[in-house]
């Protein structure tokens, strides 16, 4: 495994504990003459590990989508820097250069990623594993939530808690059986930015219907749809999945305006009326995300 695609926060703010793992990862990146492909941006952990992949001798790959911000913040000197027109299609290429990914702790994009990269791989369309580097516990409450899950196939999923402990788990990974990976992966854009008001329910706790959710929160933190998202938590199915959104709040990865970009409800009678009341979030992504980090 060589190339190593990597998924985390764009924050400006995050604690040290997060930025010192973004740069010893991308350390460790170079000093095993690993190539890195990422999300092209300079900005928060993004931006601190790929310097210091680039610092360390790695081949550094940015891809980037022109339609959002963040090709407002591309790092300049990176090894190629690839443009894209959709995020869609930024996830997918990002992918398909992988031989693994990695998630540090992020926000709404970063699970999104993730949470994508474990669909395609229950449906059999890849044998790629997905390192979850758990440090401080960030990711406890995603690991909760989506173990007991009807479709999680824990033969892709790799759990470290550093950064210094990816390569050895790599090495004593099992692969599942290779697959040709179709040239069409299914992402749910499409569905979720079509022309219309109606909200969108979540009462089913999957794999698949959490990854269309926060797929969904993602682009609406990107202005990109203004529909209601609504959790249907009947009987607490979901309170871990929200515990996380609090966690990522509290450490700066999304923003505290954020959680006010979806609502939960026990009963469909109020989640309805939340729905109902729920007021259009915009979210400044330089000044309330970013920042100068």
């Amino acid at each position: 495994m060589n190339i190593f695609t990597v998924y985390l926060g764009s924050s400006g703010r995050a604690r040290p504990i997060f930025k010192e793992q973004a740069i010893k990862l991308g350390q460790i990146i170079g000093d095993h003459g690993k190539e890195l492909v990422y999300g092209g941006m300079d900005a928060g952990l993004m931006g601190m590990l790929a310097k210091s992949a680039l610092k360390h001798g790695a081949r550094v790959t940015g891809i980037i989508p022109r339609k959002i911000k963040d090709s407002e913040r591309i790092l300049i000197g990176i090894s190629e820097e690839i443009l894209v027109d959709e995020l869609c299609e930024r996830k997918k290429l990002m992918f398909l250069r992988a031989d693994a990914v990695i998630a540090l702790p992020g926000g709404f994009g970063t699970l999104d990623e993730s949470l994508e990269v474990l669909y395609w791989g229950q449906l059999g369309l890849h044998n790629k594993p997905l390192v979850l580097v758990n440090i401080e516990g960030y990711w406890d409450d995603v690991i909760k939530y989506i173990k007991p899950l009807p479709d999680f196939d824990g033969n892709f999923l790799i759990i470290v808690n550093n950064v210094d402990e990816i390569i050895p788990a790599l090495e004593s990974w099992n692969a599942p059986p290779a697959v040709q990976t179709p040239a069409h992966l299914p992402h749910f854009e499409d569905e979720i930015l079509r022309d219309t008001d109606q909200p969108m329910i979540i009462d089913i706790p999957s794999i698949e219907n959490t990854y269309f959710a926060i797929c969904a929160i993602g682009l609406k933190q990107l202005g990109k749809h203004r529909r209601g998202i609504g959790f249907l938590n009947q009987e607490g199915e979901f309170n871990n999945l929200i515990q996380w959104v609090n966690r990522a709040a509290e450490e700066t990865f999304v923003t505290p305006k954020c959680l006010g970009l979806f609502t939960e409800a026990n009963n469909e009678k109020t989640l309805n009326e939340r729905l109902g009341a729920l007021k259009y979030v915009e979210i400044d992504l330089h000044n309330d995300k970013w920042g100068n980090a």
